[in-house]
């Protein structure tokens, strides 16, 4: 692959990667039903978590990111998976809550533990920025390929672009457009355009193998 390419895609990659931490949408729910706060209250921790998402998101009621950290944190420690991944995107861009690398990692790793896509996506972008952790890319490209295995778009992207880099793995310009084809189709826009890149780069035979394991490994995706 010729160098312009990859210093294009590296560039794609800082910004891809900014984008990722400071995307609030992360904390969203799809679809959340309003909250009744009166069986949150009561303990009830899906209507804590839904509470929590619309406090954060100013969904049917002024957003409120303290009051969302409460009821994340509520939920969290009852257990809720995606509460504790809200909570640490929270405590990674200091909202409600002042920044705390250490917790957010915490919270995103029980998150993961717990089954979260999103929880698992967190720990690969805090082993690959070195946020509460040791910069260990290595270790990064284990969470992104678990959330990426699992279908998750963002993850997909990421552990394409390592691949495309050669960061915790061998350089392999195939493989990283497999994993570009596969986010791409999931709606990531960000992929899209490494897709596109890394296209232009490789010759027609190694293309067209790489698009046959993308449909093939797509078949074994969530």
């Amino acid at each position: 692959m010729r160098r312009v390419g990859w210093l294009s895609l590296a560039c794609l990659l800082a910004t891809a990667a900014a984008r990722a931490d400071l995307d609030t949408s992360r904390l969203r729910a799809t679809s959340a039903p309003p909250a009744d706060e009166q069986r949150a209250r009561a303990g009830d921790v899906e209507a804590q978590f839904r509470l929590g998402v619309q406090f954060a998101g100013g969904e049917g009621r002024d957003a409120d990111p303290q009051q969302a950290v409460r009821w994340f944190t509520r939920a969290a420690e009852q257990g809720h998976a995606e509460a504790a991944a809200s909570l640490g995107v929270m405590y990674s861009e200091g909202l409600g809550v002042a920044r705390d690398d250490t917790r957010s990692v915490t919270w995103s790793r029980r998150a993961a533990d717990r089954g979260s896509l999103r929880g698992a996506y967190s720990m690969g972008l805090a082993h690959y920025h070195g946020r509460g952790v040791s910069r260990d890319y290595t270790e990064a490209l284990c969470w992104y390929r678990q959330a990426a295995e699992a279908g998750y778009a963002q993850a997909m992207n990421n552990l394409g672009i390592m691949y495309g880099l050669g960061e915790g793995v061998p350089r392999d310009d195939a493989q990283a457009y497999v994993w570009f084809i596969l986010a791409t189709e999931r709606g990531d826009e960000n992929a899209r355009m490494n897709r596109d890149l890394t296209a232009a780069e490789l010759d027609q035979a190694t293309r067209a193998r790489a698009e046959t394991a993308a449909r093939e490994l797509a078949q074994r995706i969530p």
